[in-house]
């Protein structure tokens, strides 16, 4: 290397330095501006500094509509994030204005650590209620909290432990010992304060590993496991710290209104408005939420009349908005800004694939590589699938050598698909040992075979499609992230370091396939061809020992499928990847592979090198059928 390219090395590396140290402050801004709120501004904003421009009792009403917005915000975590509905999510604000009504009228604590119990009491509660959505979705898990609710409302708060009967709990506003606050105002200055706290936990969910994980598992659990997410951890912390949020709403809205029972407002009814105020806004858009939950609650407290036409009022635009706009207002105000969806055909016969990113092994993953040169890099023996009376894939056995291409051919229904599910571990084996570098997986989780250097590819694209392409190749890197979680909603130093290294190595890909100007396009939008082409780009993102590749030419014009032979090529040959395909193109899978197995009604049927599959006589039975 010369000087000047030595030169260009350091220039290029202190750019990149600099650049993720900007970013990194960029990040830990919005923590620092919170901490300056929290312990600067608010002890300055008291009753006498703060400006008293309106009555007590329409600072009373905007009391109730912040803690409206931080329960909307909590609702959209889980159902426009995660996908997963709660309709009947009052049980847990319930549950935080309980708890915290307990610790500051029974136990005579400040209400700092009433709030704080009462996110605490609402996690906890989340919890519980989100271990039946590790089984059920959709109309089964919305019957689920349904029930939960009404138990709330019906028994758990009528229950003399917690409020001593029917008779409700006092919320006293206490400051500490027996000094209380009464003055709405400044209760105000204290909920949009907690609106702010809560609004930036859920803007570094969103910029971090742990909103890219919800939304994969809202849109694809499989792929989500693939990418190597844990779904039922995430599952069960999504639920957490959407209950943590609800029951620090329900502490805001029970300190608002002074005294909370089990009969208003914590019932079915709030639980549908707060529905309601998602699905019309636009699930997962965080400030149209906000908007339309102060919009919803205020309006009916502002203009005398409407608190009884409110709920028809919210029917109707619900109705409206599914009719017209699925995806919530805030979809149609983003309409005519959405780039035009790609022509998928076209796209395909026209373009050239660009080449697959080189980019260099992140660190954890060349820690991983372990170097057997005589073992197989994939060995599969005696494998066998049932699905009730089903046999899928019946004793079938291979091995895949590290830095080969090897094709798994064979008729629709041969199995081929649940053989790589079962390798990667979206399925339950029957029998069988799978290795991998000589180490057994088969009892290993999708998820934790990710971990270990196995990256795959679905016959329907495995993206995120509803994310846009540098989201994806974000999300591709899910597995690499060293921060925990509470790092992540907090934003704290090393989670901020990371997604700045993450956000660089998806721009060098996206840079290197020449997709700059599609960057932040969702994935939805590309063409056929471009989507997967950045799906075996985002495989490579954690430099993986094997590549499982599930007939990556699907819906591809000819003159695409021939450009993807050059790119499966560079995968061993320029890249060093060991690859294992499926694929129905016979010529694709002859012209690239070193090695083919055929597979017939779940059983192997031929193996060899792609001459003697060409010309084996039963593989052409097979495929064509024998005569009679």
């Amino acid at each position: 290397m010369t000087m000047a390219e030595d030169a260009g090395v350091v220039v290029a590396s202190r750019e990149r330095t600099e650049k993720r140290r900007t970013r990194f402050w960029t990040d830990r801004q919005a923590n620092v501006l919170v901490a300056a709120l929290l312990f600067v501004a608010l002890p300055l904003l008291t009753e006498h500094a703060m400006p008293k421009l309106l009555e007590q009792h329409h600072y009373f009403n905007l009391d109730v509509g912040v803690a409206m917005a931080v329960a909307a915000i909590s609702l959209n975590l889980l159902l426009g994030y995660t996908g997963q509905i709660s309709l009947g999510h009052a049980g847990l604000l319930a549950a935080g204005a309980f708890a915290s009504g307990i610790m500051t009228s029974r136990w005579h604590a400040s209400m700092v650590f009433g709030l704080l119990f009462a996110m605490v009491v609402g996690a906890a509660v989340a919890f519980v209620l989100g271990l039946p959505a590790l089984r059920l979705s959709g109309l089964y898990l919305g019957i689920v909290t349904v029930i939960f609710g009404l138990a709330m409302q019906s028994s758990i708060l009528r229950s003399s432990l917690l409020s001593g009967g029917s008779a409700g709990v006092p919320m006293f506003r206490r400051v500490w010992g027996s000094t209380m606050t009464t003055d709405n105002a400044v209760f105000l200055v204290v909920s949009l304060l907690l609106l702010l706290g809560v609004w930036l936990v859920d803007v570094n969910v969103v910029n971090t590993r742990l909103g890219r994980a919800f939304r994969t598992i809202r849109e694809n659990e499989a792929v989500a496991a693939a990418f190597g997410i844990p779904v039922t951890r995430y599952k069960l912390l999504a639920f957490t710290i959407s209950g943590a949020m609800a029951g620090l709403a329900g502490a805001m809205y029970g300190h608002t209104i002074g005294f909370v029972n089990n009969e208003k407002p914590f019932d079915s009814t709030m639980s549908l408005m707060l529905v309601i105020i998602v699905m019309v806004a636009g699930a997962g858009r965080r400030l149209a939420v906000v908007f339309a939950a102060l919009l919803f609650w205020l309006f009916p407290s502002f203009i005398e009349g409407l608190h009884q036409w409110s709920y028809v009022l919210g029917a109707f635009l619900l109705m409206a908005t599914v009719r017209t706009h699925p995806d919530g207002i805030a979809d149609m105000l983003h309409h005519m800004r959405r780039p035009p969806r790609a022509d998928a055909d076209a796209a395909d016969g026209e373009e050239e694939l660009p080449a697959l990113p080189q980019l260099p092994a992140p660190v954890r993953a060349l820690e991983s590589v372990v170097s057997l040169t005589d073992t197989p890099l994939l060995d599969v023996r005696g494998m066998s699938v049932r699905f009730g009376g089903l046999t899928a894939v019946d004793d079938v056995s291979l091995s895949v050598p590290a830095g080969s291409v090897v094709g798994l051919i064979g008729p629709n229904g041969a199995g081929k698909s649940t053989l790589f599910n079962a390798i990667s571990g979206l399925v339950r084996t029957e029998s069988g040992q799978i290795s991998l570098r000589g180490k057994e997986i088969q009892d290993l989780r999708c998820d934790q075979r990710a971990s270990l250097g196995i990256a795959r590819s679905f016959q329907h694209v495995g993206l995120a499609r509803d994310l846009s392409v540098r989201e994806n190749f974000l999300l591709a890197q899910h597995q690499l992230a060293p921060y925990s979680d509470i790092e992540a909603l907090l934003m704290l130093p090393r989670a901020a370091r990371a997604e700045a290294e993450f956000r660089e190595r998806a721009d060098q890909a996206i840079a290197a396939l020449g997709f700059e100007e599609m960057a932040h396009m969702p994935v939805r939008n590309l063409s056929g061809g471009q989507q997967r082409i950045v799906e075996i780009a985002c495989l490579l993102v954690t430099a993986p020992e094997l590549v499982l590749l599930d007939e990556p030419s699907a819906g591809m014009a000819p003159a695409a499928a021939e450009n993807l032979a050059a790119r499966l090529r560079d995968l061993r040959d320029a890249l060093g990847r060991t690859v294992l395909l499926i694929e129905h193109n016979v010529p694709l899978v002859l012209d690239t592979c070193d090695y083919v197995y055929v597979l017939d009604a779940g059983r192997l049927i031929a193996e060899g090198a792609p001459a003697e599959i060409a010309a084996n006589r039963s593989v052409i039975d097979a495929y064509f059928g024998a005569a009679v």
